[in-house]
């Protein structure tokens, strides 16, 4: 396994982590992990447009009632992770479409399966908080922290497992149809980058009518400067 490929697998458990038991900062967004994902690949472009297309898909998931949302935390990782895999050795700028478009469609398939793991997750931490109950009721102080313990150490395990079974069957599988339809790819890419664009419009709308306008600001900057990275050039 190469350096960059253990890394991502890293960078999903990490994702995971912040998703549900730890910190719950922005580390578990598409954009963010889709930036570190380019400085560990070294391909700016292809991490971008996939990881910016991912962040809108996953702005626009609302949870309602009891239903588990998308986890678009550790789907962000699969679908740059594969888009990079996949660009890696493809220097065209339409081969580098296509795996883009994989890459999103890669996500996003794993984002709604992992909406399963997620509910999983929570009947094993559902389990671990009532053996962590009877234990403080049987006098043990020190299980809350084993507990916690315990749901750190699983969400990270199910975060690196479920993006190293996404990844391999995604970059195996996909590998070969790149290549074979690269152009196809390349032409849907593009005709759906005015979508892509309706959907971060909308969000921003949607947020700014609300009032968020804190939100407003960091997630147009976010999608400004990703973009004028585009534009320029890799670093």
């Amino acid at each position: 396994m190469n350096l960059p490929l253990l890394l991502t697998l890293l960078l999903g458990g990490l994702a995971a982590l912040d998703a549900t038991p730890v910190a719950q900062t922005m580390l578990a967004q598409p954009l963010v992990t889709g930036t570190l994902l380019a400085a560990i690949w070294g391909d700016w472009r292809v991490a971008l447009e996939t990881a910016i297309v991912l962040q809108l898909l996953a702005a626009s998931t609302v949870p309602i009632g009891a239903r588990t949302p998308a986890d678009y935390a550790t789907g962000g990782v699969v679908g740059v992770g594969t888009a990079v895999a996949l660009a890696a050795g493809r220097p065209f700028s339409f081969t580098q479409d296509a795996c883009a478009m994989l890459g999103v469609m890669s996500g996003l398939i794993a984002a709604l399966l992992g909406s399963a793991v997620l509910r999983w997750q929570r009947r094993l931490n559902e389990g671990l908080a009532r053996w962590c109950e009877s234990r403080l009721r049987a006098g043990e102080p020190r299980a809350l922290g084993e507990a916690h313990r315990a749901a750190v150490v699983l969400a990270f395990a199910l975060g690196v497992g479920f993006s190293a079974a996404c990844l391999g069957v995604a970059i195996a599988g996909l590998d070969r149809f790149a290549g074979g339809e690269s152009l196809r790819l390349a032409r849907a890419w593009r005709l759906a980058q005015p979508l892509w664009l309706g959907f971060g419009l909308a969000q921003i709308l949607h947020l700014f009518v609300q009032r968020r306008l804190s939100r407003v600001a960091v997630f147009g900057a976010a999608l400004i400067a990703a973009w004028l990275v585009l534009v320029v050039g890799s670093p």
